[in-house]
């Protein structure tokens, strides 16, 4: 494959999880809690493909989140490049060719982004209290992407894995 088609590949993938985001996310909240599709998809790629993870792709959906939001302008970019960056190396590092690590790390990573992005919101002024903010909004976010992950990484596993040169260590779905 060439690098332009990878490139393609991740490029679709970020304006599916886009407008997924916009169109999708705010229809299927519950109690309060919506998924993002966004955090999701930058996780799911810095796992896949460790090696060819940069740092522009989050950073471009994590600021398209927080205009699209109306969260704190850079808030999920600068928490998207982090943890993609440390999802990447931690996949690199403690990969085991099975399924459970890419899934124990994305829903780490996930359980980080969503308590981090909570703690911004509390210290940028927003009006609640930090148990309130962790446990009504940071928490159940953290599980309902979790879930979302949880689905899409088969697809991705094999779309953009699929894309990529073959790399030791990248799981692949046969």
């Amino acid at each position: 494959m060439n690098v332009t088609r990878d490139g393609i590949a991740v490029a679709v993938g970020a304006v599916v999880a886009v407008l997924l985001q916009v169109v999708v996310a705010p229809n299927i909240a519950l109690f309060g809690a919506m998924p993002n599709f966004v955090v999701a998809y930058a996780l799911l790629v810095a796992i896949v493909r460790p090696a060819t993870a940069g740092p522009v792709m989050p950073f471009v959906l994590g600021l398209v989140f927080d205009l699209v939001s109306g969260g704190p302008v850079g808030a999920m970019a600068f928490l998207l490049v982090l943890m993609t960056f440390l999802a990447a190396r931690a996949f690199a590092v403690l990969d085991n060719d099975t399924l459970f690590m890419p899934l124990v790390i994305f829903v780490a990573a996930t359980v980080l982004v969503e308590a981090l992005y909570a703690a911004f919101l509390l210290a940028l002024g927003f009006d609640a209290s930090a148990l309130d903010v962790f446990l009504y909004r940071a928490l159940p976010c953290a599980l309902y992407d979790c879930v979302i992950g949880l689905v899409l990484y088969p697809l991705a596993a094999r779309v953009l894995a699929g894309a990529a040169p073959a790399q030791p260590g990248t799981p692949r779905l046969r």
